[in-house]
């Protein structure tokens, strides 16, 4: 066989990312790829999986479906955004991993997702979830159903944040919220909301740690609120809660890159070149909003996993020969 396709060789970076002795990675691949453990939707995959298994779901133009998560499982996809966000080249392959709803239901506790799209709602109903790096048209439901503690929700690109029942616990922090709105207000909230930068749409926050964000529009916290070094597009600063080194009336434009035009993807909530507001303001001298971090953790741009990625693939043909050249690098 003369031809080594890209999402093969996404697979083959993903073996080498993890140290999975104990592990089976299972694929998703619903473009005629056939073999052990290989599967055409999500759900087949995980139905297939045991607690620890890694499902790896490759680039493709029709969406994987839905999936009721009931097992500790290691989920991931290729990244979003990337063809919009080159040069450099991301991934060989530009396309995403595409599925709908995601219910993290009992029996998930431990499970992480990255690199994944999806086009619609993701509901968490377990402990201890991990949502990084992934593009929802859609909100994240915590607490759905029950009172959920340790949910991180990092580096991603979604609409907003709601719940059913109370979240302890939860880490919010270096995403990039459009256009709805986030509204964690149930009593016995607890949990850090930090670097994120709010597009558009209305905050509302009980019992959080909120520092280092942009607020594009409202922002309510209630009294016991503790929200220091965020910056706000309103004009006035709320008046509930314990605030320091807040700053009112910051217009989108004096922060990001690009607010306007089309299509809409992730680079243009890059901080703007020049004099901008949010840069070294937040707590410590870290820049505000979602890429921000004093840990390392800022927002990545196209939602590469933290795997090892293909950005260059060429293939030529000598006689019978099948010369490849291959560009690779990290994306912790």
């Amino acid at each position: 066989m003369k031809n080594l396709s890209a999402s093969f060789l996404f697979v083959l970076l993903a073996l080498a990312g993890h140290l999975a002795s104990a592990q089976t990675i299972r694929r998703v691949n619903n473009n005629g790829v056939t073999g052990t453990n290989i599967y055409a939707d999500i759900q087949a995959a995980h139905n297939a999986a045991a607690n620890g298994d890694i499902i790896q779901v490759e680039p493709s133009t029709v969406t994987y479906g839905s999936l009721t998560c009931t097992k500790q499982l290691t989920i991931v996809g290729p990244g979003y955004f990337l063809a919009d966000n080159q040069p450099p080249a991301l991934q060989a392959n530009p396309i995403p991993a595409t599925m709908s709803s995601i219910t993290f239901a009992a029996g998930s506790d431990g499970t992480s997702v990255s690199g994944m799209s999806s086009n619609t709602t993701w509901y968490i109903n377990d402990d201890n979830i991990s949502v990084r790096r992934c593009y929802l048209t859609g909100y994240i439901y915590l607490g759905f159903g029950s009172v959920t503690n340790g949910t991180i929700i990092r580096q991603n690109y979604f609409y907003g944040l709601l719940e059913s029942s109370p979240s302890t616990n939860s880490l919010i922090t270096n995403n990039i919220f459009l256009s709805g709105y986030i509204s964690l207000t149930g009593a016995g909230n607890s949990g850090e909301f930090s670097n994120n930068s709010v597009v558009n749409g209305s905050v509302s926050l009980n019992n959080f740690t909120v520092r280092n964000n942009y607020f594009g529009s409202g922002f309510t916290p209630t009294a016991n609120t503790n929200w220091a070094f965020n910056l706000l597009a309103q004009a006035t600063l709320p008046t509930v809660g314990t605030a320091t080194n807040n700053t009112a009336n910051v217009p989108a434009a004096s922060v990001f890159a690009q607010t306007s035009g089309s299509p809409q993807y992730d680079g243009w909530y890059k901080l703007k070149t020049g004099t901008n507001p949010a840069v070294g303001a937040g707590q410590g001298g870290v820049d505000v909003g979602a890429t921000g971090s004093a840990t390392g953790n800022g927002y990545r741009f196209g939602g590469l996993p933290a795997i090892p990625a293909i950005y260059q693939l060429n293939q030529t043909v000598t006689g019978n020969s099948l010369n490849v050249t291959l560009g690779t690098r990290s994306n912790n």
